[in-house]
């Protein structure tokens, strides 16, 4: 009988870690205050997605990405506070389910060529209570990101 009740007290615990349930810290973007830098107004932008907010800078043309295409970015990312983490240029990958964060593919998600749109990503799209490299553990993501092109010839 003891060991049940551990066994049922570790799948609690497992459970509650996979579920990102650990509230030590702002999860989503109407928790934080953004840098007046990177421009973020949540007023003004649209939510597509559970605290996932997107708004175009630019407009853009042609198709319109879908998960599964293939994609060449421009992109930066920032945590709220402003801190720049990461930035490409020319990044080609397939947004798929897996190659990148929910929350930067669902926030490309209908962007056409040469558009500029600015993503603000809540921690259960992005990397939760794990963090990585340089993101803390439930971090609000900001990324801009220029769509160059869509489907490229390999």
């Amino acid at each position: 009988m003891r060991a049940l009740r551990s066994f049922a007290l570790l799948a609690v615990v497992v459970l509650a870690a996979a579920c990102d349930d650990d509230v030590t810290g702002p999860r989503l973007p109407t928790d934080v205050t953004f840098d007046p830098s990177l421009n973020v107004n949540l007023a003004a932008m649209t939510e597509v997605f559970d605290g996932l907010y997107i708004q175009t800078l630019t407009a853009g043309e042609g198709g319109a990405v879908e998960t599964g295409d293939r994609v060449v970015v421009d992109y930066t990312l920032w945590l709220p506070d402003g801190s720049l983490i990461d930035s490409g240029a020319d990044v080609a990958f397939t947004l798929a389910v897996g190659a990148v964060i929910d929350g930067f593919r669902l926030g490309m998600e209908g962007m056409g060529i040469g558009e500029t749109r600015l993503i603000v990503v809540p921690s259960a799209l992005g990397y939760g209570a794990a963090g990585n490299q340089g993101i803390p553990p439930h971090s609000v993501l900001v990324f801009r990101v220029t769509l160059d092109a869509l489907n490229p010839p390999t």
